[in-house]
């Protein structure tokens, strides 16, 4: 205090206080927002009550009214669509729904918002597109782009290069990657709002987005119940048979009975690195389930946030509280190490990572009983790999 006199000054419980009236405010805020919207959505009610929606309003009721034979979707939204607006402002769809639901001479909006941009192919999103005056396009090109399965089992994927310059909508992976192309104003959303622990976030910052997220540091020293962490496991890869770590599974699986019995409270997803070894681990996790009933209410308990078991591929947009991450890929029984590490091997493989590794809201372990010390650049191909090791 002699070396900074402001600290002498400096009042913990009048500070606490003014947190405590702080969170307060935040959250009366919060309550006031929800009042104000529900406000302007009543005087939009009260717009479709008015004498120039009588025609819309009635086609609305006689379908409220009936028992059966009710109008398809798309023949109610384009008889009565303004009323359904007025009443339901926010549609929520998917680019196959706009395009089966909304007649785009009917009914269109101010705004679209594409959210998980980087999965949506352009041509999934120009219908919805030509459909509004405005659009917001949210989404990170840094992690999963869109599947190519169905374009390269029918061969569209095989185009021909254009002559001109220009950016051909086919010649891009994503709907995010053409707005990119075309120079559409970007912002980037520093402030990383997922993780209660810096580690958490460290690698993806690092490896991914030059350290320019802004991590809030935790109070919480490693050691504690939050943060990153390994767990070394020692079994074996059976490359040529199973496909699968058993020892692995068996431990990941022992560890969400753990888990379900000393944190109840928190969500828990697992994931791994393949199908075969997630389906190890769905195994496991059942077997035990079914000896140890005593844990079944923790896997009823969470019904926005269930448990789940997952590979690499289809996590995206997923977040728990805590994740448990299996590599699957170790030694063979005859200690043999094949530099092999499935989708992260392949083009793209460090998004997929990256979706892997930011899951979690407090917790991550991951359990591999590989070193980086094992992971040999040399003999492995893929930026997913390096980023693993």
């Amino acid at each position: 205090m002699r070396a900074n006199p402001t600290l002498a000054a400096f009042d913990g419980p009048s500070f606490s206080r003014l947190v405590e009236e702080f969170r307060a405010a935040d959250r009366a805020r919060l309550a006031l927002a929800r009042s104000e919207a529900a406000a302007a959505h009543a005087a939009r009610l009260r717009i479709a009550e008015g004498p120039d929606m009588l025609r819309e309003m009635a086609v609305l009721r006689g379908e409220v009214a009936k028992r059966s034979r009710h109008l398809p979707i798309r023949t109610l939204l384009s008889r009565a669509g303004p009323a359904v607006q007025a009443i339901k402002p926010v549609f929520m769809m998917s680019p196959l729904s706009v395009a089966a639901f909304l007649d785009p001479t009917a009914i269109g909006f101010d705004m679209l918002v594409i959210d998980e941009a980087s999965q949506i192919e352009p041509v999934d999103a120009l219908g919805a597109i030509a459909r509004c005056r405005q659009i917001v396009v949210v989404g990170d090109d840094r992690q999963m782009p869109p599947t190519r399965f169905f374009a390269r089992l029918t061969g569209d994927d095989d185009q021909e290069p254009a002559d001109d310059e220009t950016i051909a909508a086919s010649d891009v992976e994503s709907i995010l990657s053409l707005c990119n192309a075309r120079g559409f104003p970007a912002q980037m959303l520093r402030w990383h709002y997922r993780s209660r622990h810096e580690s958490l976030i460290a690698v993806s910052n690092r490896a991914f987005y030059e350290n320019r997220l802004l991590v809030i540091p935790s109070p919480h020293p490693r050691g504690t119940e939050l943060g990153l962490s390994l767990v070394r496991v020692d079994g074996a890869f059976d490359t040529g048979g199973s496909g699968t770590n058993a020892v692995e599974a068996q431990a990941v699986a022992e560890a969400v009975l753990a888990h379900a019995r000393a944190h109840p409270n928190d969500t828990l997803g697992v994931a791994a690195f393949s199908i075969r070894q997630r389906d190890a681990i769905l195994d496991a996790v059942e077997a035990l389930r079914r000896d140890n009933p005593d844990t079944e209410p923790f896997f009823a308990a969470h019904p926005h946030e269930p448990f789940f078991v997952k590979n690499l591929e289809n996590v995206q947009g997923d977040e728990r509280d805590v994740m448990f991450i299996s590599v699957g890929y170790a030694r063979g029984p005859d200690g043999r190490l094949a530099m092999r590490f499935g989708p992260l091997s392949a083009d793209g493989g460090e998004r997929r990572l990256n979706v892997l590794i930011t899951r979690a809201k407090k917790r991550c372990v991951v359990f591999s009983g590989l070193t980086a010390d094992d992971i040999d650049l040399a003999r492995a191909s893929g930026r997913g790999v390096a980023v693993l090791k």
